[in-house]
Formats: C-alpha cells, sequence, structure tokens
C-alpha cells in the first residue's frame, strides 16, 4: 500500500507546482503600470520600448531583468543598461549611450565612431552631421587613429569645432580640412604644430581668411598657401 501512497503524494505535490505556477504568472498577480526609462538621447523611445518587450498590465515577475538588458544592449546606440523591478507594478530602465565623436568610411558609406573609435551605426537622416571625418592611415588600426584624433583635438579645443575631415598619413602624419576649405598639414610633432596655428589664428586669423593651405611640418615655421 506505501508504493501507491507515494505516488499519489508526488502526484498532488506536482498539481501544487502547477496550480502555483499558474497562480503567480497569472495576468494582473504584479500587473505592470509604470516603465521609467531614463538616458535616452538619439535612442528613439518607440525603438528602446520595443526591446524592452514587456507590455502594460503583463506580469512584472514575468518580466527577466537580464533578457530586458541584452535586449538594450543590442541597440546601436546602447552602451550599458540597468534593469530593476520595483514591485508592485514598476519596470525602472537606466540606459547610458554612447558618444558619437566622429565618422568613418567604410565601403563607400559613412558610419558614426564612438570615443572609443567603435562603429556605432551608418549615417542616417536625423543623425548628427557636424562630427569630422576621420579617415586612418593605411595600416592603422582605425579605433587607434580615431581616439589619438580625438584626444589631440581635445587638448585643442579652440580648433575642434573648425575640423570637417582628417586624414591619416603614413610615419604619423596628418592633414586636417577645415570647414571653411583650408588644408592643414601636420607631421608627428602635432602638439608643437597647432600651438603654432593657434599663435597665427589668434594674431592674424589665417584660418578665416581666403587661404587654401598651411603647411606646419617645416620646424618653428608655417608656410601659407593663400587661394587664387
Amino acid at each position: 500500500m506505501r508504493k501507491p501512497i507515494g505516488i499519489l503524494f508526488l502526484i498532488g505535490l506536482a498539481a501544487v507546482a502547477v496550480l502555483g505556477w499558474r497562480e503567480v504568472n497569472k495576468p494582473g498577480w504584479f500587473p505592470l503600470q509604470e516603465m521609467r526609462l531614463s538616458g535616452l538621447v538619439n535612442t528613439p523611445v518607440t525603438q528602446a520600448t520595443e526591446a524592452v518587450g514587456a507590455e502594460k498590465g503583463s506580469n512584472l515577475l514575468g518580466v527577466d531583468p537580464r533578457t530586458v538588458q541584452a535586449r538594450m544592449e543590442s541597440l546601436p546606440w546602447v552602451r550599458s543598461v540597468s534593469v530593476k523591478r520595483q514591485f508592485p507594478s514598476t519596470l525602472v530602465i537606466r540606459v547610458v549611450e554612447r558618444v558619437a565623436v566622429g565618422m568613418v568610411r567604410e565601403q563607400d558609406r559613412l558610419f558614426l565612431v564612438d570615443e572609443y573609435g567603435m562603429t556605432i551605426k551608418p549615417l542616417e537622416k536625423g543623425d548628427p552631421l557636424m562630427l569630422p571625418i576621420i579617415v586612418s592611415a593605411p595600416g592603422e588600426e582605425k579605433a587607434a587613429q580615431v581616439v589619438w584624433l580625438i584626444n589631440l583635438l581635445a587638448k585643442h579645443a579652440w580648433l575642434q569645432n573648425r575640423i570637417s575631415e582628417a586624414v591619416g598619413l603614413p610615419g604619423g602624419r596628418w592633414t586636417l580640412y577645415t570647414k571653411q576649405g583650408v588644408k592643414v598639414l601636420l607631421s608627428k610633432r602635432t602638439d608643437q604644430e597647432l600651438e603654432l596655428l593657434k599663435r597665427l589664428q589668434d594674431q592674424y586669423a589665417v584660418l578665416d581668411r581666403k587661404i587654401r593651405q598651411v603647411e606646419l611640418r617645416i620646424p618653428g615655421r608655417a608656410m601659407v598657401r593663400f587661394a587664387l
């Protein structure tokens, strides 16, 4: 008689477990009433909420924070996400987005890159446009070149918003193009050369004149070519 009793006991436990699971996961047990999304700058709210995948009124217990985090972090602008369920009815999501600092060309398309030189996404309508295009030198790692140039421009903030394109050349040389169309030639001594350019800009406003090129690769000297 003990065996049938044992089987009935196990069946009873299984039934209680199933009923308990259904009870806990049924709609309305902890209905989701509010979703607090913060940190969105470039990510559309509709895209973010779609990635969350939880509708209003669904059971908050059925929302897995790790799954929501993984979905959110797959979005192009999103760097990191924290997800927290606040019972009885709130889902709190804090987003840290990536910061676009420039653009690179890949297969005839422009892509936004972040401060670590990593590709964010292809440039599309509505994306920030006032960013320099960065062309890395042949054989050099794109990410390292982007980071180096962004750090250089950060040290020379007066020039930062003037640059439209930066082209890396072999031997650590760079060619900068301003938004006014002035070509600036730099050697490896970029800091010293940009300091000289700053003095010329302060005294003569060279980058605002009708000039075509500023050659700074000769130590301590600057050669200016005027536009015809």
